[in-house]
């Protein structure tokens, strides 16, 4: 799914190969807020004291996959499927797509920033208390360094998610049923890192070949 969805993105023309391509595991954290999200609605907190009812996430995992179509050494689009899960009741599902233009690349060692953008659903659930889901709209930034053999790639990288909820229903414990509620903060900085498999053998350039066979 991600390959096709890339192969839709790439300005390759029909019938040639892309200059360098991956796609792999990749898995993944939150560094901040270390009590995710910043805040709920205001809905879910207890009318007294003003707390959160809901358990917020301190600790999390996302697994997925990522796959990349590269243009050139420091220019490629990809995408990001992964399922994020954790304390509180945490449950995310997100894809994204990305670009990646800017960076560097010296022996097989490139470093790379893009942005992106994608569409999920996430939700917190606190027994005897309640549950929170919603669609979610996110923007991506992100960073990473990458290592590259021919046919195989490893990256490590940070993120930054401006996540914006979309409808969010809130379903107070012992409710038959949910109530539409806004609000909520959750933006997200994490740690990611992925292998890749594929060619990342750059492609020799057709002048180069006339000039060695010139030499001969």
């Amino acid at each position: 799914m991600i390959l096709m969805l890339l192969s839709l993105l790439s300005p390759a023309e029909a019938g040639s190969a892309p200059y360098m391509w991956g796609v792999g595991p990749t898995i993944n954290t939150i560094v901040y807020p270390g009590s995710h999200p910043l805040s709920f609605p205001s809905e879910t907190r207890d009318e007294e004291t003003n707390k959160t009812l809901l358990d917020k996430t301190k600790g999390d995992m996302g697994i997925g996959a990522h796959g990349v179509l590269y243009m050139g050494k420091t220019q490629r689009v990809g995408s990001h499927a992964w399922y994020s899960f954790g304390a509180g009741g945490f449950r995310s599902t997100n894809l994204t797509l990305e670009y990646d233009f800017a960076g560097t690349d010296q022996g097989g060692v490139a470093i790379l920033g893009g942005f992106g953008a994608g569409v999920g659903h996430q939700r917190w659930q606190t027994n005897d208390v309640g549950e929170i889901k919603m669609a979610t709209y996110m923007g991506r930034a992100q960073g990473t360094v990458t290592y590259r053999t021919r046919r195989q790639a490893y990256e490590i990288g940070t993120y930054f998610l401006l996540t914006l909820p979309g409808k969010q229903m809130w379903n107070p414990s012992g409710e038959a049923e949910e109530e539409q509620v806004k609000g909520g903060v959750y933006p997200t900085l994490g740690l990611e890192a992925t292998v890749y498999f594929g060619d990342f053998k750059a492609p020799t350039s057709k002048k180069k070949k006339k000039k060695k066979k010139k030499k001969k």
